[in-house]
């Protein structure tokens, strides 16, 4: 339960949050594209979220936090600018700069391995083996 939430609230919102602040610190810019860019950033970090925190629950029982939150941050900037290509296909058939994509990509990998480092179990009951 707690990776669910660490996944599909916290994810979006420190996406939206790093938006927010990066919108709102342009002087001369309606409040309503911000609030627009804030819900976007939170939507398409949806998907992002949803793919890495079920990847994430998968490795959780096999690897030690050090290599899961490896793999998930590898896994957070692959899906994220591949959103962002097959979102910006389907709208308008252009193709997206690198540099866009590179943002992307280096946002998912901090946020899912952040996202990853707080779902962790750190004093979780031991499970006896038998």
């Amino acid at each position: 339960m707690k990776r669910t939430l660490v996944f599909l609230l916290l994810g979006p919102a420190l996406v939206s949050l790093g938006v927010l602040m990066f919108v709102a610190s342009i002087e001369r810019i309606d409040s309503g594209f911000v609030a627009f860019c804030v819900m976007t950033s939170f939507l398409i970090t949806m998907p992002v979220s949803v793919i890495t925190g079920l990847m994430d629950g998968y490795l959780a029982r096999i690897l030690p936090i050090s290599a899961r939150v490896l793999f998930t941050t590898f896994v957070g900037a692959t899906v994220a600018p591949m959103t962002v290509c097959g979102l910006t296909l389907s709208i308008n058939k252009g193709i997206v700069p690198p540099w866009v994509l590179l943002a992307f990509a280096v946002g998912g990998a901090v946020v899912m391995g952040i996202c990853s480092l707080l779902a962790h179990d750190y004093g979780g009951v031991r499970r006896a083996s038998g």
